[in-house]
């Protein structure tokens, strides 16, 4: 009886107890369901992704196949490239003095450049420098260098130009002009009127500027102005600027493959006095080359200012 009483009183208790874990059950089954089902979602949610992204890769493969399969071509220009043009001026010089010709003798062994003719002066095997083949021009190329000039002496030089590519105009300029009265010697000072304020050399030497171009019946370069060769300036020496090619010469630029001739010559006249003992006159010459291409009104000085008109004239 005791054992019954035992038994039956400790049944209710278990019973409840059993209840409650059976809850418990229910939960913890019910929420591994939900994850269980929340997981075959999103595996279902990627296989559609991967799905897609087959079909655009397919289509993507379709679209690129299909385009190399037309027709096409291409075609390539290589090595374009502008290049600036060039103008170089070389010069030349032939020399005479009194018709005694500066010439390079000896071709051969080197340049060895004397006097040759019959002139008493300069005496012919000595030596001279104002003559020289095509170059650009130094501190060694002096057209004239001469330390003994009298009265009655005369010379020349035919200088020629050659513009390397392109047309040019050319201008020549002659700057830091002297004249130096060096000393008074006794002969000399009775008949110098202002002693040594300045020389007289300039003043007596007459200098000449011709075209030696060959024109009517001349010869080109000859370093003789003959034919209808145009003077373009003789008096004393003057510094300032001359047109040997512009478009005011009438003779166009100097084309790239010709050679321009200036002729330059000198005579101190034989009646000149002893005004002009140890005076000297010296100078710097030079050329200026300029394009012709898109330049064709290039003038070597500026033009002239218009002259100014006054009174009732002024609006005509």
């Amino acid at each position: 009886m005791g054992w019954l009483g035992h038994t039956t009183a400790g049944f209710p208790a278990d019973k409840r107890r059993c209840g409650s874990v059976s809850n418990k059950l229910n939960s913890l089954l019910a929420l591994l369901c939900e994850k269980s089902k929340v997981r075959g979602d999103k595996k279902r949610m990627n296989k559609k992704i991967l799905m897609s992204l087959s079909v655009i890769a397919a289509a993507a493969a379709a679209v690129v196949g299909g385009t190399g399969a037309f027709f096409s071509d291409t075609e390539t220009s290589t090595g374009n490239t502008f290049t600036a043009g060039a103008i170089d001026l070389k010069v030349d010089s032939k020399q005479k003095y009194n018709g005694n010709e500066c010439v390079d003798v000896d071709q051969t062994a080197g340049v060895n450049y004397q006097w040759v003719g019959n002139a008493a002066y300069p005496k012919a095997g000595t030596s001279c420098t104002g003559a020289w083949e095509l170059t650009d021009l130094g501190p060694t190329n002096q057209f004239f260098k001469f330390d003994d000039v009298k009265p009655g002496d005369n010379g020349s030089n035919s200088i020629s130009l050659h513009v390397i590519n392109n047309d040019a105009w050319v201008c020549a300029t002659v700057s830091s002009l002297t004249d130096l009265d060096n000393s008074l010697t006794e002969p000399e000072t009775p008949v110098d009127v202002d002693g040594m304020t300045s020389g007289e050399l300039k003043e007596k030497m007459v200098v000449t500027l011709w075209s030696d171009n060959g024109q009517g019946g001349g010869v080109a370069g000859d370093n003789i102005q003959n034919g209808t060769e145009p003077t373009l300036y003789t008096g004393q020496a003057q510094a300032g600027t001359w047109a040997l090619y512009d478009s005011t010469t009438g003779t166009g630029p100097l084309l790239g493959t010709t050679t321009g001739y200036i002729g330059v010559k000198w005579d101190l006249p034989l009646a000149t006095g002893n005004e002009v003992q140890t005076d000297s006159m010296g100078a710097d010459i030079s050329f200026n080359v300029v394009q012709a291409r898109n330049n064709a009104n290039y003038t070597c000085t500026p033009p002239q200012p218009p002259t100014k008109i006054d009174g009732p004239q002024a609006g005509n």
